[in-house]
């Protein structure tokens, strides 16, 4: 009967050691499956950031090949600007003419689309980023008082900045001299 009761010690002992052991690699296991899921986790992160950061750059890159494009295509819409302006009283009626001035307005409003506008000049007051201050007279001090060649801005980012003339602080013909 000791024998007995001595090899159901050992046999529980054994059976201790066996479980101990199998808790010890299900504990090693767990350890393992738990940094092999954060490292999963981690990868999966760097790939949503690369793939993000890959499309910020397509799309910075698409832009700044549209602000060269119009860099070179900007000057054309300022002739065609000016001619509009200057166009003679007399031809304002004719089809032709009409036909080019719906032409310069789908150009204008294919522009917008693009996002790209103009800057505002007149009556603003001068920002070097934004404006060159070709000239200086009478009028408000670094108040845009005539604008020479129109600027864009492409995204809120300036591709061309406006030509103007801003005023240098003396009275205008229309002001009282202020004593």
């Amino acid at each position: 009967m000791a024998d007995d009761l001595n090899e159901k010690l050992k046999a529980a002992a054994a059976d201790d050691k066996v479980q101990h052991q199998a808790q010890s690699d299900n504990d090693a296991k767990d350890a393992r499956i738990e940094e092999l899921t954060g490292q999963l986790a981690r990868a999966m992160a760097d790939l949503q950031n690369f793939k993000r950061r890959n499309e910020d750059e397509k799309a910075s890159f698409v832009k700044f090949a549209n602000a060269e494009l119009l860099k070179i295509i900007l000057p054309i819409l300022d002739n065609l600007d000016r001619s509009v302006t200057h166009l003679p009283e007399e031809l304002k009626d004719n089809e032709w003419t009409k036909g080019m001035l719906q032409i310069h307005n789908d150009l204008l409003k294919t522009f917008e689309k693009l996002g790209i506008k103009k800057i505002k000049t007149v009556g603003e007051k001068l920002n070097p980023k934004m404006h060159e201050a070709l000239m200086a007279g009478p009028g408000e001090k670094d108040v845009i008082v005539e604008e020479f060649e129109p600027g864009y801005t492409l995204f809120d980012d300036v591709i061309k900045v406006a030509k103007v003339k801003v005023g240098d602080g003396l009275p205008t013909d229309r002001q009282a001299p202020k004593k």
